[in-house]
């Protein structure tokens, strides 16, 4: 008998210990525990989506946003940026103004002024791949034409136009054309520039009204008016290559340029 009752405690143990086991150390039955269910992005509130995409996000399909929302993505901040000014006399009020915007946004903004020079100027010496060298520009602004205009070698204008393009290379840039000038209606230059540079990279001054100090240069303010309607436009991704984004300043600053050639300058070789 004390056999049978030895093999009936050890049966009675053995058939217990699945039900021992299916419980963990605080005495919560594992069945009962629902596993977790997995959250499927396009179910995730949105509240939930973080500013920035972590790493463990990487694998998410994400649905593409929308085509006007893809535009404003497209813009680039200003700051940290750093901006080349590079031109003829116009560039002399222009980079007061864009030095504003420069302080008003947090970029680095550099400026060289030749006084009468031309595409041609340019082209033939070294000082546009010397500044780029020197200040490793991220985004490059052009104020040249305005001293090309009633010029008729407009085959070796296109040629200057394109070796001054040439030595951008890929770096993002703006084209600023001449304003109009009441002495010389022959405007066939903007026509060119446009061409070399295409709509996106070009911005039109002709008909930009600002009041002028001689009848050509623009006056501080006058400047300051044509640099506003330049950044407006910079910042339009449906209308410019290299949008970039900035702020409009409220102030005036005091400011110095990099370099300033007068006409007897004949540029680096």
């Amino acid at each position: 008998m004390r056999t049978i009752k030895c093999c009936i405690v050890v049966l009675s143990l053995f058939l217990l210990s699945p039900a021992v086991s299916a419980q963990d150390t605080n005495g919560i039955n594992i069945e009962d525990v629902e596993p977790a269910k997995s959250v499927e992005p396009d179910v995730m509130p949105a509240a939930a989506m973080p500013q920035s995409t972590p790493a463990s996000v990487g694998e998410m399909t994400v649905e593409p946003l929308p085509s006007s929302t893809t535009h404003v993505s497209q813009v680039a901040e200003s700051r940290d940026q750093v901006v080349l000014l590079i031109g003829d006399s116009m560039a002399d009020g222009l980079g007061s103004r864009f030095n504003d915007y420069a302080v008003k946004n947090g970029f680095k903004f550099h400026s060289i002024v030749w006084y009468g020079s031309t595409t041609r100027d340019w082209a033939i010496a070294a000082d546009l791949q010397y500044q780029i060298e020197r200040v490793r520009p991220t985004y490059i602004i052009i104020s040249l034409g305005t001293n090309d205009l009633g010029y008729k070698d407009y085959s070796r204008r296109e040629t200057a136009i394109q070796t001054i393009l040439s030595r951008v290379g890929n770096i993002p840039y703006v084209w600023i054309g001449p304003l109009p000038w009441k002495k010389i209606k022959d405007r066939t230059i903007v026509d060119l520039i446009r061409d070399c540079t295409g709509e996106g990279r070009f911005f039109d001054s002709s008909s930009v009204i600002a009041s002028r100090a001689d009848g050509i240069h623009p006056t501080r303010q006058g400047a300051a008016q044509w640099v506003d309607k330049i950044v407006e436009w910079m910042g339009e991704p449906g209308v410019n290559a290299n949008p970039i984004e900035m702020d409009k300043p409220d102030f005036t600053t005091r400011f110095t340029h990099d370099e300033k050639h007068g006409m007897g300058y004949h540029g680096r070789r």
